[in-house]
């Protein structure tokens, strides 16, 4: 009796720190973003969060890249993504979740760096290519968090970046 209620008791706390965010949950965050490209590019950006279930996560994300000190010659750039995280590892409150989807940008210097890409796709004036993230996420309280994140997109390594951010769940209790 005593091995079935140990058992009982691992699944359930097994079960309870094996998530990222409750199911449900919507999250918003900021990040503050630092690009491979150029030694002096940095950016800002925001993200909503949705919590499909305990181990699954679905983004969607803007970014605004600018540089400190750049010459008239620089040109930011604005991205979009929308992607999906999944639970690799659980170290509750530490979490890390890896994921893969679709990003874009309005960059105007793609045009420029195109053969370095592995898979990208200009229509318009808006590249599409494809990202693979890797985040470390840390639960401070209930509704904040606080995260690491690595991405690397298939548009090349001039847009691969490096963000810390923050989330928060206005519906946690």
């Amino acid at each position: 009796m005593k091995k079935f209620l140990f058992a009982i008791f691992a699944l359930l706390f097994t079960v309870h720190v094996s998530a990222q965010y409750d199911p449900g949950a919507i999250n918003y965050g900021f990040v503050g973003i630092k690009n491979f490209g150029l030694d002096n590019e940095i950016g800002l950006g925001a993200r909503v969060e949705y919590a499909f279930n305990c181990y699954t996560t679905f983004i969607g994300e803007y970014n605004r890249s600018f540089a400190i000190g750049a010459d008239d010659d620089y040109e930011g750039y604005n991205e979009l993504a929308i992607g999906v995280n999944l639970i690799l590892f659980n170290w509750y409150p530490t979490t890390i979740t890896a994921g893969m989807g679709y990003t874009g940008n309005d960059s105007g210097i793609f045009e420029d760096i195109e053969d370095e890409a592995f898979l990208g796709i200009t229509t318009g004036n808006f590249n599409h290519g494809a990202q693979i993230k890797i985040r470390a996420l840390h639960q401070i309280s209930t509704p904040v968090h606080i995260f690491a994140e690595l991405n690397v997109k298939s548009l090349g390594r001039r847009y691969d970046t490096f963000l810390i951010g923050l989330s928060y769940d206005f519906d946690a209790r």
